[in-house]
């Protein structure tokens, strides 16, 4: 099968960020990317149904700088993600970022982008060197490899940053954290899939585009920063539940390694460690929701519980 041809237009640039009741980051991260001072990037903010001040807010720090679309209500990560996704298209975006609003970019993150996805027509994601906040030298996540006999991707490290000489290289997923996407591959392949509400779409959307022949590429030299799960923290259980629902269903649809007997094998040890770390605890509420989660996500059965009152890892 012939790949699809992509080309080489990628401006205007779409950077569309998801706010639910995080203005304060929300504007850090709006102000990070005004850094950049590029000429042909749009910021759009997708509002998630806020019950607070979120829109005051925003609209008084960037009046005409940021587009903004209130959401009635919270329609989970990869609903409002979709939306912004759906204004930038119809407004001519030759490709979009997508971002989470919890984190800060370097000013050259935007432009190292754009020459990598330049140089790779093929490349129809590509994704930046992701740190921790706190931390700002100790690497959160980059990209991730399918191996042919682990139930689950391998993540990459700074081990492979180091053996690459910090160029790019290849993965089969990228956080939807940060993502930088053709125009050409939603065309393609679709938005994310709103089913998963949150968690695990940007790796369901990795497995569709990679299936349309498109390539991720992992981009070091592309850099920024993640206050990691702000917004999951505020509702735990329900976090937990999201997580566990959306990995059981995409195992479901996408085993990996030898066999799906061992995949599932692998999210039953997995969620009785960990909801046994949460039992040592006496976080009774959150391992009882990572049980439902993984069993309901796995048998592919709907989504229950109060999963909407948080936007992403």
């Amino acid at each position: 099968m012939a790949s699809p041809a992509v080309p080489d237009q990628l401006l205007p640039l779409y950077v569309v960020v998801l706010n639910w009741n995080l203005p304060a980051d929300t504007i850090a991260c709006l102000q990070s990317l005004q850094a950049a001072a590029l000429p042909e990037v749009r910021l759009l903010v997708v509002d998630n149904g806020s019950t607070d001040d979120s829109l005051h807010q925003i609209r008084h720090h960037f009046p005409d700088q940021v587009e903004l679309v209130a959401l009635p209500e919270n329609r989970g990560f990869a609903g409002g993600m979709n939306a912004g996704i759906e204004v930038a298209l119809r407004a001519g975006a030759g490709s979009i970022l997508l971002l989470n609003n919890d984190t800060v970019v370097e000013s050259t993150m935007l432009a190292t982008l754009l020459g990598a996805a330049q140089q790779r027509p093929q490349a129809g994601i590509l994704g930046p060197a992701i740190y921790y906040y706190d931390a700002p030298e100790r690497l959160w996540q980059i990209g991730a490899r399918q191996h042919p006999h682990f139930p689950v991707p391998v993540n990459l490290g700074l081990r492979k940053i180091r053996r690459t000489g910090g160029q790019p290289f290849p993965a089969d997923y990228v956080t939807g954290c940060a993502m930088l996407v053709r125009r050409e591959v939603f065309e393609h392949v679709g938005l994310l899939d709103p089913t998963y509400v949150m968690y695990f779409e940007d790796a369901d959307f990795c497995q569709r585009a990679r299936k349309a022949r498109y390539e991720i590429w992992c981009i070091p030299a592309a850099r920024m920063w993640h206050r990691v799960s702000l917004s999951a923290n505020k509702v735990k259980p329900a976090s937990r539940y999201a997580f566990a629902w959306g990995r059981g269903r995409f195992y479901r649809h996408y085993p990996h390694g030898h066999s799906a007997t061992l995949t599932l094998s692998y999210l039953l040890l997995s969620t009785a460690v960990k909801a046994g770390g949460d039992l040592l605890r006496g976080d009774w509420q959150p391992a009882l929701w990572l049980w439902r989660g993984t069993l309901d996500g796995y048998r592919l059965r709907p989504l229950r519980g109060p999963v909407l009152g948080v936007t992403h890892e």
